[in-house]
């Protein structure tokens, strides 16, 4: 019989450190709510950090000398061990299930609050759980790609509540859950809000399923920027939609171009390919096996590093700069 000592990050951003014979089995009960009382109110919880221990009072004697570590002690120990497993095995996502999206497809039929509760464990094992674990290993891969850009499982994912206070539809949930990789002095902020940069961005639904990049319908002093720096370097911001970007993107997304050329801009500018645009984005349907798999992650990075030079000129352009470090 083989001991473990384990440490989970629970929904909260705490880690809870235990042992256990299998650390897998223990990790659902932990999301099933029976695990430990400490997890109960904090589930979902992920396996960030795992080591093997020569017997049962070996691994009582590390689960307390983890426990007298400081949170900082334990961050580190957590990301060593996850860059370690990224280098050998690639880290701790191991895939969306079936399930995941199945749920998605129930939910619009069943989109309301009684539905939900009596389904809510499949949510958080099947969606919620591995989402936050393909956060942590995206922002481990980004910090080599694009130290600037990073994920945060507690908040990067979008919350599946809708917020139905202006919206005619008062369908509580969406029937989607979706990550959004940003750079680091620019905020989480996406779309119509000040203080927003480009980023990356993963859609997970029972239908279509996509990653993209890029900033979506910023406010208008941002858009205005934009428009700003285009004008004054057209050819640079054609040059980072190259042939990588366009073997695998296309084109940028068109949703809610202008019909005309906005007030001040004159046509014929060299710029003007661009000037209609409201958003600045660049997307691709994933196919079912890429986002039903281990591999997602590795897709993933392809993707991103055909987006990067796009989300770094309109990052630069917002005045957030590249970085070559964490």
């Amino acid at each position: 019989m083989t001991w473990h000592v384990y440490m989970v990050r629970c929904a909260d951003g705490s880690l809870y450190t235990g042992i256990t014979t299998d650390v897998r089995a223990r990790l659902a009960k932990h999301n099933f709510g029976r695990g430990a009382a400490y997890t109960r109110s904090r589930a979902p919880v992920i396996l960030v950090y795992e080591e093997r221990a020569a017997g049962r009072s070996a691994a009582l004697r590390r689960e307390w000398a983890l426990k007298q570590l400081q949170k900082s002690e334990k961050e580190s120990l957590v990301l060593r061990s996850k860059k370690e497993r990224l280098a050998t095995d690639g880290g701790d996502f191991t895939g969306f299930r079936p399930a995941a999206r199945t749920f998605f497809r129930r939910l619009a039929r069943n989109n309301n609050r009684d539905w939900f509760e009596v389904h809510r464990a499949i949510y958080e094992t099947e969606i919620k759980a591995p989402l936050a674990a393909l956060v942590e290993d995206m922002d481990v891969r980004l910090a080599r790609l694009a130290p600037e850009i990073i994920g945060d499982p507690r908040r990067s994912v979008f919350r599946i509540h809708r917020d139905v206070r202006f919206s005619k539809d008062k369908s509580p949930y969406k029937t989607n859950a979706g990550c959004w990789f940003h750079h680091r002095d620019a905020g989480r902020i996406v779309g119509e809000s000040e203080g927003g940069g480009a980023g990356f961005y993963f859609h997970l639904a029972g239908a279509e399923c996509l990653v993209a990049g890029g900033i979506w319908m910023p406010p208008r002093v941002t858009l205005a920027r934009i428009r700003a720096a285009i004008v004054d370097d057209p050819r640079g911001f054609s040059r980072t939609m190259g042939p990588a970007f366009r073997r695998r993107f296309g084109a940028l997304s068109e949703e809610r171009m202008l019909k005309r050329l906005p007030r001040g801009f004159d046509p014929g500018d060299p710029a003007e390919p661009w000037l209609r645009y409201q958003s600045f984005t660049a997307s691709r349907t994933l196919k079912n096996d890429e986002v039903l798999g281990a591999r997602l992650p590795a897709i993933l990075l392809r993707d991103f590093t055909a987006l990067l030079p796009f989300v770094r000129w309109i990052n630069l352009a917002l005045g957030y700069a590249p970085a070559d470090r964490r």
